[in-house]
């Protein structure tokens, strides 16, 4: 059996209260049988802007170990649809051997829509 990290990314959410600007959190998981180390890339993404930016994790991940990471980008856009990616950097491409390589993105969220008048 082939042992490694599997990282993923979960629970993207948005704090409402700085709308339009995305005060985005993401939890990056690892279910893989091996551990990595801090700096894990995490980019954030939004439908019609495209790359926001990226930040890292800070600690270690180990095996079923996560870590919440926070990225804030400063728009006027709403609504806005927003993802995020792991082990990516700005030039969409991964750093580490994983697992499975095809679960590291979150679903598109739709978030920070304006409420009808």
């Amino acid at each position: 059996m082939f042992c490694a990290p599997d990282l993923k990314v979960s629970d993207l959410g948005v704090l409402y209260a700085t709308c339009p600007s995305l005060e985005m959190t993401v939890t990056v998981g690892n279910a893989g049988c091996l551990g990595v180390g801090p700096g894990v890339n995490v980019s954030f993404y939004e439908k019609t802007l495209g790359y926001l930016g990226t930040v890292q994790t800070v600690g270690p991940l180990p095996a079923g170990g996560s870590e919440q990471v926070k990225f804030l980008f400063n728009t006027e856009q709403e609504p806005s649809e927003i993802y995020a990616v792991v082990d990516e950097d700005d030039k969409m491409m991964g750093q580490l051997n994983e697992c499975k390589e095809d679960n590291n993105k979150t679903p598109l969220a739709l978030v920070c829509v304006p409420e009808p008048e």
